[in-house]
């Protein structure tokens, strides 16, 4: 397998644009908050996803349960896993007739970790690095054909304004085997109810830079926090092109910082 270097935190380094499901602020994109020193969040998403919307074979769902822990202020890890199950059309050739029509039952698809470092903080922009790793289990290797770990990591640019409000860019590179991605994303989100800490509402836009006609997305989110600001509820709904394909995604997501 091809080696490379997943994250140089001092300047050069690998981005990728694996699910953010590690993401303190937005639903997909990362975001530059992490979780204090010795501070941890508990995180729980569920992604139900249309790769194709004239082919109901490609839908497949996610069940993603995870834990962020902040080792320093400026430094966390995030550990998650994937529960999936996945339609027929992914199915690798050879294994198809064993499984038609509606695909194999739910499966442990893939753990991943990663880390985060806050390199910038105070300053025009705030300023972040995260690599990431993620492994498939044999499951996924034998039915999807997964047999490569992902090597990902992501440059993390955000800018806070107003009360509250926060605009951030991600720029991404992500190699699995011999295929490799880069992709952007921009999100806005701002408060929309009469208390800054109460409800938000963003947007974030993502894309690939290889075939950006083909590779691109919208996703409109809310984000209520419950409580006393340690649960936080995150949903919403992404539409766009994956591979040429009109697709959608809809998320729910539940994060518990404790």
């Amino acid at each position: 397998m091809k080696k490379i270097v997943v994250m140089a935190i001092a300047g050069v380094m690998l981005a990728g644009s694996a699910l953010a499901h590690h993401a303190m602020e937005y639903i997909e994109m990362e975001s530059y908050t992490t979780a204090k020193r010795g501070e941890s969040v508990f995180h729980l998403h569920y992604d139900y996803m249309v790769d194709d919307q004239d082919n109901p074979d490609l839908d497949h769902w996610e069940f993603t349960p995870g834990i962020s822990y902040g080792i320093l202020d400026r430094l966390m890890l995030d550990v998650h896993t994937h529960f999936a199950k996945f339609g027929i059309d992914h199915i690798v050739d050879e294994e198809r007739e064993n499984y038609e029509p509606n695909g194999p039952s739910p499966f442990m698809e893939a753990a991943a970790g990663s880390l985060q470092y806050r390199v910038i903080e105070d300053g025009f922009v705030d300023i972040a690095v995260v690599g990431t790793i993620e492994v498939p289990f044999s499951r996924a290797k034998k039915l999807l054909g997964s047999k490569d770990n992902v090597y990902a990591g992501m440059l993390i640019v955000g800018k806070d304004f107003g009360e509250h409000s926060n605009i951030t860019l991600n720029l991404g590179y992500e190699e699995e085997g011999d295929e490799s991605d880069t992709t952007w994303a921009i999100g806005v989100k701002t408060p929309i109810s009469a208390d800054p800490h109460g409800i938000a509402a963003g947007v974030e836009v993502m894309g690939s830079f290889e075939d950006t006609e083909d590779n691109w997305s919208i996703l409109p989110g809310i984000y209520a926090p419950l409580g006393d600001q340690n649960i936080t509820i995150k949903t919403g709904l992404e539409f766009g092109e994956t591979d040429g394909a009109d697709s959608m995604r809809a998320n729910m997501t539940m994060m518990y910082k404790f």
